[in-house]
């Protein structure tokens, strides 16, 4: 490990430092000790839960125990992974600001409540890396002008140039604070609450492989790496994806694997595909990346009933790199990302789309462009609110059009990741929204667990509808081959009101034809439309909604879906 970490190390620091940094590292995981692996990268079992760790509050327990009864509980089976979004002490943005990195905030629990939930799944954390709470300690340092903190973050003079940087938000880049020392300007690239960190400065990293590794050792089988892209400055650039952060992913993964094999990095970019794949390196960076362009994609062919370009980008994915694989989403704790969209919907559909969003109680949060301009950059909506009509004007189709949007991410190459308020089929959070102020908080809704007892009580409730389907499409996903994470995809042109995927099996025993349909119109598909063949003949194996095939074809009613087992006729 050490000539790896050193030759990766020196595409930052100089050669003193890369010498202290190598020692002061594989000091850091003498004596850790290793966890136990379960023989394999990943499987078609494998689905992930989007959480915040308070999403639920019980009586006379913690928020985290009350997740872990849900999870156990209504959710019992679904899921084999939880996504815990930062439940640390933080100031702002439901847990992105960072105050206490080695901390459980009080409110949710403590370290033993995390560790007893990953006794029962697989837990992903969040590493929020770029940067950290204005209340951090080490930023208190650095506003009394004492070290280490004083030499900790980001900052600029305010006649720089800035210019080129690629912004994400529409906020000032720079914020002046008071320090002992006079007045600074520090790099904030999301607010001026999320001071950002400098990790030019050698001992900065340090501290994060130590973060890093303490939440190896305290459960995390996985770890998101939150905001990636921005972590390197350098002026001059663009000031994302530059050379420097991928070597810092790099080295986060040697870290990682000389403790836990089959422990799994999973970097979050919402930037267009071909930025977004560049994390996966050389097969030597991410083991798995969102699959950003997704979730608009998808919302846009549910609004406009035209698949059409949902499946020309689908049929365009790369084949990725082994033992790497997307994270399919189509609703999380963020809005919908716009920018992934870019260059494959139009000016024109882009705007449809955004306007559709906002018909539909939805809100827009906009970011920066380089002329000082403002661009939609976000849609904020509930998943299952969206769902509620399309450009033609809201209708009864709901659950079935919400329940298409779930059965295509299930279906999908990749491993599927629920928001948890999909599983609750929740609306838009009016009231949440209300009182934060933040168009964010319209997705985020917490509960109580009486309130979710209570809409699962009723099995006619669109709650209990969702989950029960949700329940049949995943309990069908993980006895099928073909669903594999790294399984052949094969995305078919079959008329702009349907999605179509092969899946095929790695060892090729079993083909999975999946077809959906988009609209609020019957569709008659004949079986050559499909890529089916008079040499194979089909057998549905799963469906919602009604699904009539015959040999000639296969009827779909609005919004139906069905998935098919193809086999060449000869061996029947």
């Amino acid at each position: 490990m050490t000539e790896v970490l050193a030759g990766l190390l020196a595409n930052l620091y100089s050669p003193p430092d890369v010498a202290d940094l190598c020692a002061r590292i594989e000091h850091r995981l003498d004596g850790v000790p290793p966890r136990a692996t379960r023989g394999h990268c990943w499987s078609e079992s494998d689905v992930a839960m989007i959480a915040y760790a308070d999403a639920v509050q019980g009586e006379g327990q913690s928020p985290l125990k009350s997740l872990r009864g849900l999870v156990n509980g209504h959710f019992r089976g679904l899921v084999s992974h939880v996504h815990l979004l930062p439940f640390f002490p933080y100031t702002s943005d439901d847990g992105f600001a960072v105050s206490d990195y080695r901390a459980v905030d009080p409110v949710i629990g403590d370290w033993s409540d995390v560790m007893a939930l990953s006794e029962d799944v697989d837990l992903i954390f969040d590493l929020v890396i770029n940067h950290a709470s204005s209340e951090h300690p080490h930023f208190q340092e650095f506003l009394r002008d004492q070290p280490p903190g004083n030499a900790y973050f980001m900052t600029a003079s305010d006649t720089v140039d800035l210019s080129m940087v690629t912004r994400p938000r529409a906020s000032p880049l720079l914020q002046r604070f008071e320090t002992t020392g006079g007045n600074r300007w520090v790099w904030c690239t999301f607010s001026r609450d999320q001071v950002d960190w400098d990790f030019s400065n050698p001992d900065v990293l340090y501290e994060f492989v130590d973060v890093f590794v303490t939440y190896i050792e305290r459960g995390a089988s996985w770890m998101r790496i939150d905001a990636i892209a921005y972590l390197w400055k350098r002026l001059g650039t663009q000031c994302v994806h530059l050379p420097e952060t991928h070597s810092v992913v790099k080295i986060l993964r040697v870290v990682a694997e000389a403790i836990h094999p089959e422990f799994k990095i999973l970097t979050e970019t919402n930037v267009p595909l071909e930025e977004n794949l560049s994390y996966f390196g050389n097969g030597d960076e991410a083991h798995i990346v969102y699959n950003f362009s997704l979730p608009p994609l998808l919302l846009h062919a549910l609004l406009t009933e035209n698949g059409s370009d949902l499946t020309r980008w689908c049929a365009s994915l790369p084949r990725l790199p082994i033992g790497c694989t997307f994270l399919n989403f189509v609703a999380s704790h963020d809005g919908i990302g716009l920018r992934p969209a870019e260059g494959i919907l139009s000016p024109d559909q882009m705007e449809d789309l955004v306007g559709c969003v906002v018909e539909l109680g939805g809100r827009l949060t906009h970011r920066a462009t380089a002329d000082g301009s403002l661009s939609p950059y976000e849609a904020n909506i509930s998943l299952f609110d969206a769902c509620r009509g399309t450009i033609k004007g809201i209708d009864g189709w709901r659950v079935p059009r919400f329940l298409v949007s779930q059965g295509i991410m299930i279906a999908m190459a990749g491993v599927p990741a629920i928001y948890y308020n999909s599983l609750l089929a929740a609306p838009n959070d009016e009231y949440g929204l209300e009182q934060t102020g933040r168009n964010r908080s319209i997705n985020r809704r917490k509960w109580k667990a009486q309130e979710i007892d209570h809409q699962f009580a009723d099995p006619e409730s669109e709650p209990s509808q969702v989950l029960r389907a949700l329940r049949g499409m995943l309990l069908f996903r993980r006895a099928q081959p073909a669903f594999h994470p790294e399984a052949e995809q094969r995305c078919i042109a079959a008329g702009d009101e349907l999605f179509v995927l092969h899946r095929t099996s790695r060892c090729g025993r079993q083909v999975l034809l999946c077809i959906f349909n988009l609209t609020t119109s019957v569709i008659d598909v004949p079986w050559e439309r499909v890529g089916v063949s008079s040499e194979t003949r089909s057998a549905l194996r799963f469906s919602l909604g009604t699904v009539e095939d015959s040999s000639r074809g296969v009827s779909l009613d609005p919004y139906a879906m069905g998935w098919f087992a193809l086999e060449r006729a000869e061996s029947i």
